[in-house]
């Protein structure tokens, strides 16, 4: 009996002792930046969906966060010896409220008399391009698709579903419009409009927001504004981005604009993977938040359901 308690001790040591190596293995593939302490362009991955905070968790790293981004540029504009700073994006888009906020600190790091050069990979569309505006210059591969210059906000009408499965819904509502986006019924008129009103608002944001990035007229940008999508030599011949190139000529762009040559040095400020304390608390002490593909939309729900459901052209 007692060798059992001493075979189950050991067992439970020399698990947690691997815990521990593997954490701080993961750990240490963690950096807050990395890359050259003098002179240099940043480069700031704008890389997936673009959500107001990391989700945390198995997935920390996998998606472009207003909270994890704007603190990068900041660190950007506080540090000093960043010259220039390179956006690597790729992505579908996001929320309006995220995509503002990047925006916002992005015109901050400008503000400072950094340049910033945008580099668009395999895509690069509504919230990205949003984000991605006021860049000096933008450099897209001729395959890249990008534009889809718009707003969606969509509501699931489940109310035949419901029928179906014999499940009746009792809505206790204090306000006239408190229960509008229940999905065991259809919207109003009237309640589709006070959304569409809402969109209207966001999307003339959006269109002065390329106005003053690209030196456009609003009239100009409502003509490529929308919805559909561009590939990259279709957006240099409507002004949407400046040149096509690879990477590495986005690199030699940032890097003449610091005046650090063609090939200057390189820091990373974007993380590289979560680490192993990050997952295990990300995964057990995070509420679940389900996100498809983004585009620019709207966070709409009243109701404060942490489900946002969301479709983009890809």
């Amino acid at each position: 009996m007692q060798l059992k308690w001493v075979g189950a001790i050991i067992v439970g040591l020399v698990f947690v002792t691997s815990m521990v190596c593997i954490g701080g293995v993961i750990l240490l593939g963690v950096t807050q930046s990395d890359g050259p302490s003098g002179d240099h362009v940043a480069v700031v991955k704008v890389h997936g969906s673009i959500m107001t905070r990391d989700q945390g968790g198995l997935f920390a790293a996998d998606g472009a966060s207003a909270e994890r981004l704007v603190a990068e540029l900041r660190e950007i504009r506080e540090d000093g010896s960043a010259q220039a700073v390179l956006l690597d994006v790729d992505s579908p888009g996001g929320t309006a409220l995220a995509s503002e906020q990047i925006h916002a600190e992005i015109l901050r790091v400008q503000d400072a008399g950094i340049p910033v050069v945008a580099y668009f990979g395999t895509s690069a569309t509504s919230g990205a391009y949003y984000v991605s505006a006021p860049a000096e210059v933008i450099v897209a591969n001729a395959a890249t698709v990008t534009g889809s210059i718009g707003v969606i906000a969509q509501v699931p009408n489940l109310e035949e579903l419901y029928e179906k499965i014999g499940i009746e819904m009792q809505v206790i509502a204090v306000g006239e419009f408190k229960d509008m986006m229940q999905p065991s019924r259809s919207l109003t008129e009237e309640e589709r409009q006070i959304i569409v009103d809402i969109q209207m608002e966001t999307y003339d944001a959006f269109v002065a927001v390329i106005a003053n990035g690209r030196d456009m007229t609003e009239d100009e940008v409502r003509e490529l504004a929308d919805g559909r999508v561009y590939s990259g030599l279709q957006a240099l011949d409507n002004g949407l981005v400046d040149e096509i190139g690879d990477y590495s000529y986005a690199v030699s762009v940032a890097g003449e604009l610091a005046g650090l040559g063609d090939d200057p040095p390189l820091r990373d400020y974007s993380p590289s993977a979560p680490g192993f304390w990050d997952i295990f608390f990300g995964v057990t002490g995070r509420d679940i938040q389900i996100n498809l593909p983004g585009s620019f939309d709207l966070p709409i729900d009243p109701r404060d359901v942490h489900l946002e459901i969301r479709t983009e052209a890809q």
